[in-house]
């Protein structure tokens, strides 16, 4: 377990660094903003020398972007390598991802210190390609391989453990790094809200080691399928939790603002899932009126197009992509599977296990190299140590009610039964 507390705590890092990057960012603009009205006040203002920006030409960028692209690559198959080694040696305690980060940690300092500014900037976080390229592979993944008869069956203890655990979490964490701001240690102050919006971006959980455990020791199926399904909602619920408390930032927050929250959040999250299900009902309602089981790659291509058009509409219209391509994925294999080729139901499997590997990896990979990356970096060790010792707690105030209560309900009810 240490390993993976290792990484949960260095991903943890990375987020609070770019937080806490953005606060000192805006403080300093504001300073520069109020100094420079001043000066210009007074009549004394002076011409600042500005230092010559060199762009690199189109040859010295394609040059650069190869060596990022190579170095991104040599941490793919070195993160791909280790996992044959670990599944050869069965070492279930370690995963490959925490190898990539740490890798990736690691070439990222050496570019920090080294003279390779332009490839460090072209392996600079970006919001863009997390969102757009790496996120929805893994997400139409998890739907499209469900395990749908423990998932449905066990349904609703994966909703209450998804929502009810997903919002007890964020608001701990966003309570305890709250409480802490307010003693001003390390020239940190947040509001109340910008700390929830910071719980809501950590009440998401990744249980790949557990789930590889599991795997391995043949745990019982309803415990699988419940952490499985309740990590694949929560990261959907997260997101919607996140976008939605954004919305309030800037504006005075009143007691009808909590109703007017949690409204938006279960309309968004409502009317996501029900797109997703559209487009999924409608690429099966294609290919069971066309002839496209004859022509394998033409019916591989338009589903996986399909699916990833409910995602960018479902973010045009404002909506939950994450949602919307989670429950397309799961509408897919339940009805359009069934519809298609044989060839196509291995391609379309093997194609998204593939890429949900590749990206979920290279996540792993690009956090490492965000760590040292970033042009601006602030550390601040207390801010890090409280918000881990935050997450703890929140998924111990989570998991252990709940699971008292659902247990409770479902011995009341086998006890019923069992009278009857």
């Amino acid at each position: 377990m240490l390993p993976r507390m290792l990484a949960k705590l260095t991903m943890v890092s990375a987020l609070l660094l770019g937080v806490v990057a953005a606060a000192s960012t805006s403080s300093s603009a504001t300073a520069s903003t109020t100094g420079t009205a001043t000066s210009t006040a007074s009549g004394s203002a002076t011409a600042t020398p500005t230092t010559p920006v060199t762009v690199p030409d189109a040859e010295q960028q394609e040059r650069f972007s190869s060596l990022a692209l190579f170095l991104v690559l040599s941490l793919l198959i070195l993160s791909f390598w280790t996992s044959y080694y670990l599944k050869v040696k069965r070492i279930t305690a370690v995963h490959e991802t925490i190898v990539g980060l740490f890798a990736g940690m690691f070439v990222g300092l050496c570019l920090r210190v080294g003279p390779g500014e332009q490839v460090q900037s072209m392996l600079s976080f970006s919001n863009t390609i997390m969102l757009n390229v790496l996120l929805p592979p893994i997400i139409l993944a998890s739907g499209y391989d469900l395990r749908q008869e423990n998932f449905f069956r066990n349904f609703g203890t994966i909703l209450i453990f998804a929502f009810a655990g997903t919002f007890i979490s964020a608001i701990v964490v966003g309570v305890i790094v709250y409480l802490w701001s307010l003693l001003h240690l390390e020239s940190i102050s947040l509001t109340l809200l910008e700390c929830l919006i910071f719980g809501s971006t950590l009440s998401a959980t990744d249980p790949v080691t557990i789930l590889a455990i599991f795997n391995t020791y043949k745990v019982d199926p309803k415990l699988y399928s419940v952490i499985f399904g309740e990590s694949i909602l929560n990261d959907a619920v997260s997101i919607v939790m996140f976008d939605t408390l954004s919305t309030f930032r800037g504006k005075e927050i009143y007691i009808s603002s909590i109703f007017h929250g949690i409204g938006l959040f279960l309309v968004v999250f409502t009317l996501s899932m029900l797109l997703g299900v559209c487009f999924g009902l409608g690429c099966s309602l294609l290919l069971k009126h066309s002839r496209l089981s004859s022509y394998p790659q033409l019916e591989s291509c338009l589903v996986a197009l399909i699916a990833y058009t409910s995602y960018f509409f479902s973010n045009g219209v404002t909506m939950s992509g994450i949602v919307s391509l989670l429950f397309c994925g799961i509408t897919l294999k339940h009805y359009a599977y069934h519809n298609m080729s044989r060839r196509t139901q291995r391609t379309t499997r093997y194609t998204f296990q593939t890429l949900a590997n590749l990206s979920e990896n290279f996540i792993f990979i690009y956090l490492g190299l965000s760590l040292f990356t970033q042009e601006i970096l602030v550390y601040k060790p207390l801010f890090i140590i409280v918000t881990v010792l935050a997450v703890v707690a929140s998924r111990y105030c989570a998991v252990f009610p709940i699971a008292s209560v659902v247990n409770a309900v479902k011995r009341a009810r086998n006890n019923r039964r069992a009278r009857a």
